[in-house]
């Protein structure tokens, strides 16, 4: 009796176990239990919004998007990953590594979050995956958006990259609305603007059967393609930059001087952004970060160089606001000049014989810079550098941006704990020494001579999407007299007898200076053999602007290791304000009638 007692307890005990369990399932956690039994009969397929196209200023694409299919993996259908794996290496274009390296990445991903293995499939891959989609319905040929780049290489650094987001980019706030497997904007205008171009993905729910057919759509969120974006850039202009640097290590900025539009970019050598738009393999990302010329680097914006003897162009208009500087005043060049107990020599050996200001830029006199240069003193020369922008960011609406240096007494006592010595400042006076700027300063630093006016240079035209935030410099208030001796000296350079005539342009009136920047001193290039001299040749530099009155065009060329500017750079820039000039000079002429129409109509200008 005693024994059934206890064996009716036991049924009693189970059946309230039972019915508690039955409770828990079909009360508490019944909506999670719901929401199971509909994943594995609803499938949530992506709809990836099409980036926003990129365009030039008079609305030539630049950057759109292509139609193409992407192999999706949805994983809480995979019955045997091993399968699935050998299946897509017999028939798509894809190893193990990468399978199983995308599977892992996804892991924090949500388990009905669908994972893209493979971009850009081909029609042969899509027809394999559709013909055995019976077999394997936990993979899908889905249509989706492919960033393409029309003109390759062109304009890459400037335009940038699209990507997968990674796990740091994730927790940055400036990508809080963007979730696990996005493509983001990685570099360039892409990565800037990537908020704007983003746009907003949907999603398709559609019933599937046991093998994943789908039986019908129940729901869908349309997606909103990203905004379009005009860019500042003349692709006429950029053509000619990017055709005439070639393959030489170096960068071309052009910039309208009046409101800070830049106008073209070119950084060489390049990448094709095409490449990140599908997934990069690992070998030809290796050879893009071991490649010596380094790619990847914008140049324009995060190389810095010496700027040679484009800086006595700096130093002129400094020292004639400062008051130390008579513009007839005449030197004479023997060769070189003796200062603080060292021979500085001329790049003209014989010397430049009696030289003034004008001829003295006309001709690059290092002599005549020299003794500038020991009347203004380091201070003078940083502060009245930094009034042009040089050694500081100018906030261009691109990522990176470095500031280079400009030296001072106090930026040597910090990192050096030495104190600056007065010779040192004769070879910042030439653009020697340890003085650095990018080219994107230096165009900047040069329409500031040019005009007078200091506009923050921009990408982008501003509209009712776009309100860049630009921070001009404080307008630096020349004196009109010496800029127009300025910009008289730098015609001469291109006109006359000077360094820079491959820059001159018929019926153009181009102002310009060229530079020949050393890499290394001459005593360490003494002693190199001669090929390994050649890897440490000078930087070629040419600056300069067009016409000299009320210039539209400001030009800034380096060619790394290229020699002479005003054999190698110059040619460059000239090529540059042709085209310019041919495209626009049909636009001056009808201003040039009208002005004189309405002067000849008005009694008061008679």
């Amino acid at each position: 009796m005693g024994r059934l007692k206890w064996l009716r307890a036991a049924f009693v005990l189970a059946f309230l176990i039972l019915l508690g369990k039955l409770w828990q399932l079909s009360i508490l956690e019944y909506q999670q239990y719901r929401e199971l039994a509909e994943r594995n009969r609803i499938r949530t397929i992506p709809e990836i919004a099409p980036r926003g196209l990129i365009l030039d200023k008079e609305g030539r694409v630049l950057v759109d998007n292509a139609r193409s299919f992407h192999l999706v993996l949805f994983r809480e259908e995979i019955k045997d990953l091993g399968e699935t794996v050998r299946f897509l290496t017999r028939g798509v274009r894809i190893d193990r590594e990468t399978i199983e390296t995308q599977v892992r990445r996804a892991r924090h991903y949500a388990s009905y979050q669908p994972v893209v293995i493979k971009e850009d499939l081909t029609m042969e891959e899509v027809s394999y995956l559709l013909a055995h989609q019976t077999e394997h319905p936990e993979l899908r040929a889905v249509q989706q958006p492919r960033r393409t780049y029309r003109y390759l290489d062109l304009a890459a650094h400037t335009l940038g990259y699209v990507g997968e987001i990674s796990e740091q980019e994730l927790k940055d706030n400036r990508f809080q609305q963007h979730k696990p497997g996005d493509l983001i904007g990685k570099s360039g205008v892409e990565r800037t603007y990537n908020e704007l171009l983003a746009g907003r993905d949907g999603k398709r729910l559609v019933l599937v059967n046991s093998v994943g057919r789908t039986i019908e759509e129940i729901g869908a969120i349309q997606p909103v393609s990203g905004r379009e974006l005009t860019l500042t850039l003349d692709l006429d202009l950029q053509l000619v930059a990017e055709e005439e640097l070639k393959e030489n290590p170096g960068a071309v900025v052009v910039i309208n001087p009046q409101n800070g539009e830049v106008l073209a970019l070119a950084s060489r050598p390049a990448f094709d952004p095409n490449q990140f738009a599908v997934r990069l393999n690992e070998q030809e990302w290796e050879r893009l970060i071991s490649d010596p010329d380094d790619p990847l680097q914008n140049r324009i914006i995060q190389s810095t160089f010496s700027p040679g003897s484009v800086f006595k162009v700096v130093m002129a208009l400094a020292g004639l606001e400062a008051g130390v500087l008579d513009p007839e005043t005449e030197i004479n060049c023997r060769g070189g000049a003796s200062l603080y107990g060292n021979y500085f020599r001329c790049w003209k050996a014989g010397g430049h014989g009696r030289v003034n200001l004008r001829r003295a830029v006309q001709e690059s006199c290092n002599v005549y810079f020299y003794l500038l240069g020991q009347k203004l003193g380091i201070s003078r020369i940083k502060d009245f550098s930094q009034r042009l922008g040089l050694g500081l960011p100018t906030g261009i609406d691109l990522p990176g941006e470095k500031v280079g240096l400009i030296p001072s007494e106090e930026w040597k006592q910090k990192y050096t704990g030495q104190r600056w010595y007065a010779g040192e400042t004769i070879s910042v006076a030439i653009g020697q020494g340890p003085i650095s700027v990018t080219p994107m300063q230096l165009a900047r630093a040069i329409g500031i001579m040019a005009t007078g006016t200091a506009p923050a240079p921009h990408l982008v035209k501003e509209s009712k999407t776009v309100r860049a935030q630009r921070v001009p410099l404080p307008s630096p208030d020349f004196s009109d007299e010496h800029m127009q001796i300025i910009r008289d000296a730098m015609w001469s350079v291109v006109n006359e007898s000077g360094t820079g005539r491959a820059a001159r342009v018929p019926g153009f009136e181009v102002c310009g200076k060229t530079g020949t920047s050393q890499t290394i001193s001459q005593s360490a290039r003494a002693r190199l053999s001669k090929e390994q001299a050649e890897r440490f040749n000078h930087n070629a530099w040419f600056v300069g602007f067009a016409p000299r009155d009320n210039p539209e065009i400001v030009v800034a060329v380096i060619v790394q290791r290229g020699g002479g500017g005003g054999a190698v750079a110059a040619p460059i820039a000239g090529k540059i304000l042709a085209r310019y000039h041919e495209k626009h000079q049909n636009d001056r002429r009808t201003l040039q009638v009208a002005a004189n129409a309405s002067s000849a109509g008005d009694p008061l200008m008679q």
